[in-house]
């Protein structure tokens, strides 16, 4: 696939401040800065505004002259004003060989205007602790003007000859023959009794501090991984809450809370007191419990719950808590509203086009003020929504786990209790015999647990997973809802699993390779599951024990290197796989060749869709129409957007100015569309590339994303550098588990550069 070329590719630019002082050259303060003579020209003209140092006989661009100055334009220019074909003015700055004026201070590119970025090269480097911001709040960036998109297809992104001067397209096109998942962290992994690191419930992933001391909680930050732990196989007793991110290439514990939320509930994160942070939200012993960002108590609600979730149903601001039972208020935990009818688990959409959103279950829907929206009075245990033909209508898709079977309807006036039903009585196992699961167990007599939405087949048209007690079941999204096809004749395919002791385990859906064609991934009693989306053959299998409740994996990207990884739970009190092995806790699967897509760096709840959250933790205010988003139409599926096969592109340059004195430094970019995780190391070499020596590595300390820099030092004593007598260049390394869609170009182009007189 050719990258086309988009005009919303943001770049950052190296940012070249303040003078320099080499030999003669005298830097002077405001508009005259960069010239010699107390802000006249050598030959003793008027005071001028630019940083040439000597306007007399022209010179040869890219030569040394003065006295440690560049040859900018035909004429000699302060080292440190030189930009490409301009010698730029106290005022302005180089970014991408042109001299701009920059705008205020930033955090974030959000702060600047719509054609702008926020460049940080200006930023004082800190101590980056992958999750502890040790540095305090990072020094402000620069806005600066959006670069020139190419004309062409060109290698915008080299730092060679006169430099960069526009920018281009930055995607990596994966080709999978093969998943290769690995582990590539975990935590917890108590195999052994008491198993105190058991966990049987879905892990969320979201934003909870400040780790890049930006000042902020942005997507930019390390994610974190939440889940609750149990111990003896006390999974229905309050457990442990414990918060995990990736720190120095471990994933490590940041807190935990003990006995306050049930190990066996679900949880669920965003923002929802309006303050700066995210909070955690679960379901204790008869109550709703608010946890900040850090562990500690916002707020206890007396509301009885098992699966909560986040939305702002009446778009004013204020974020509620929507539980099976009850409305709470976000900000202050006051129960809101009650409902007629208890969902057993639910989620919000906008059924009926009218705002406020509308909470709905697998076999009604309540409006936002607690009243009856529409009722199939058909009991349901979980529920889905989307569009599933496609006509800007959306599909209530409901599973009955008691007698494992589907039910879809719409919201329709016309109909008796205001529900269509579309198609009921679908039974999920198919062919397989529910006799797999021993007599009297959960799998034996009923099964479904719940449903996610994607397109398998790649026909433009979302499809319906789901798990059962003896299979996994995906049906065709337009069968479904063309009712002279039978109900046997929906299946795409089944695949025969064990899970007879809940039979209602819920599952993620991802397209690993960007194909248009999504994979299922589940885990039942002893096994983590890949499912390739034609045929449902295994593209990865894996021992992963469980007793088994509603817990499902998810798909994010929790370490912020562009893409997907796979997080998984395990408990080890229940079973052991075929080899007597048994599983605990938290896993993290990353693919072995880094060739997965990217993907967003949130899954916030267990009713998830990728227009309930935003990746920083905000809820919106009015949330997107999933089914009516393009690229979406999905439930309980990852993607990221318009964008998966964007990559980053990392390159750098040395700055020629001489101020640090025996300190040189280096300007790293990110030329590319994804962020690119910090920790990339550096090397300041002398002599010519592919044969020189090192000088010294410095190491980024921030995440990149695209349109941002970061400017670092390095300790230099040579003189024949320090002299300009030996040419430097820098060569950035990042690791494998960065995708670049320009690998080629990390290093720099050589220059030679004086600071002695």
């Amino acid at each position: 696939m050719v990258p086309r070329v988009r005009a919303l590719v943001l770049i950052s630019a190296a940012l070249v401040l303040g003078g320099c002082n080499c030999g003669s050259i005298v830097i002077i303060g405001g508009n005259d800065a960069g010239k010699t003579d107390g802000g006249t020209k050598p030959d003793g003209g008027s005071p001028t505004d630019s940083g040439v140092i000597d306007a007399g006989p022209r010179c040869t661009d890219g030569d040394s002259c003065g006295d440690g100055g560049i040859c900018t334009g035909n004429a000699c220019c302060a080292a440190a004003f030189s930009c490409g074909p301009q010698c730029c003015t106290s005022t302005t700055v180089c970014s991408f060989n042109t001299c701009v004026s920059p705008g205020g201070a930033c955090r974030d590119s959000s702060e600047c205007g719509a054609n702008a970025f926020c460049d940080f090269s200006q930023a004082q480097p800190i101590v980056f602790d992958g999750g502890v911001c040790a540095g305090g709040a990072l020094a402000a960036g620069r806005c600066l003007p959006r670069p020139p998109v190419c004309p062409s297809l060109t290698d915008g992104g080299a730092p060679v000859g006169a430099g960069v001067t526009c920018v281009e397209a930055c995607q990596f096109a994966a080709t999978l023959q093969q998943l290769k998942p690995f582990e590539r962290y975990s935590w917890g992994n108590e195999t052994v009794s008491p198993f105190a690191s058991d966990v049987m419930m879905a892990p969320i992933v979201t934003q909870l501090d400040d780790d890049d001391c930006d000042g902020k909680i942005t997507a930019n930050d390390l994610p974190d991984i939440v889940v609750v732990t149990f111990a003896g196989g006390a999974y229905t007793l309050p457990g442990t809450v414990h918060a995990l991110s990736v720190k120095a290439g471990v994933l490590s514990e940041k807190w935990s809370r003990a006995g306050i939320i049930n190990a066996g509930s679900q949880l669920a994160s965003g923002n929802i007191d309006g303050l700066p942070g995210n909070e955690v939200v679960g379901c204790g012993p008869g109550t709703l419990v608010a946890l900040k960002a850090d562990g500690g108590d916002l707020w206890t609600a007396a509301v009885s719950c098992g699966q909560p979730s986040l939305a702002d149903l009446e778009g004013d601001g204020t974020v509620e808590v929507i539980t099976e039972h009850a409305i709470v208020d976000g900000t202050t935990g006051v129960i809101k509203k009650t409902f007629l009818t208890p969902a057993a688990i639910n989620t919000v959409a906008d059924l009926d086009g009218v705002p406020p959103l509308d909470i709905v279950a697998g076999g009604h829907a309540t409006k936002a003020d607690g009243t009856e929206l529409a009722n199939t009075n058909l009991p349901q245990s979980y529920v889905a929504v989307a569009d599933l033909d496609k006509d800007g209508k959306p599909e209530v898709i409901g599973v009955n786990s008691s007698n494992h079977t589907l039910t879809l309807w719409q919201y329709d006036p016309a109909s008796p209790g205001k529900a269509k039903i579309v198609r009921t009585g679908l039974d999920i196992n198919g062919t397989l015999d529910p006799t797999l699961c021993p007599a009297g167990s959960a799998g034996a007599s009923g099964g479904g647990g719940p449903p996610t939405v994607g397109d398998f087949n790649n026909d433009g048209f979302p499809d319906v997973a789901l798990a059962g007690g003896v299979g996994y079941a995906v049906l065709d999204g337009k069968k479904l809802m063309d009712p002279a096809v039978a109900n046997a004749a929906t299946f795409l395919w089944t695949r025969q699993t064990r899970d007879c002791s809940s039979a209602a385990t819920g599952s993620a859906l991802f397209d690993f390779d960007g194909d248009g064609k999504t994979e299922a991934v589940y885990a039942d009693e002893i096994s983590l599951h890949i499912y390739e989306s034609a045929t449902g053959n295994d593209r990865f299998t894996t021992c992963n024990t469980s007793g088994t409740l509603i817990e499902l994996p998810v798909v994010a990207d929790i370490d912020n290197d562009g893409q997907a990884d796979i997080v998984v739970v395990s408990n080890a009190y229940a079973f052991a796989c075929a080899d007597g092995s048994r599983k605990s806790g938290v896993r993290v699967f990353s693919a072995m060749d880094n060739n997965w897509v990217r993907t967003r760096r949130v899954w916030n709840q267990h009713a998830y869709s990728v227009t309930n959250i935003e990746e920083d933790g905000t809820v919106p205010s009015v949330q997107r129409t999933n089914w009516l988003q393009p690229g979406l139409n999905n439930f309980r599926q990852n993607k990221q957007p318009g964008s998966e096969f964007s990559a980053a592109d990392v390159v750098g340059s040395v700055d020629r100015s001489c101020e640090l004195g025996q300190q040189l430094r280096v300007q790293v970019r990110n030329l590319g569309e994804a962020p690119l995780p910090p920790g990339i190391p550096v090397d300041l070499m002398k002599g010519a590339p592919g044969a020189g020596t090192l000088l010294g590595t410095a190491t980024t300390t921030r995440t990149l994303g695209p349109a941002q820099g970061e400017r670092l030092t390095v300790p230099v004593t040579d003189t024949a550098v320090l002299s300009g007598m030996a040419t430097i260049y820098v060569v950035v390394r990042p690791p494998p588990s960065v995708r670049e869609c320009r690998p080629n170009n990390n290093t720099s182009a050589p220059i030679a550069r004086s600071c002695i007189n």
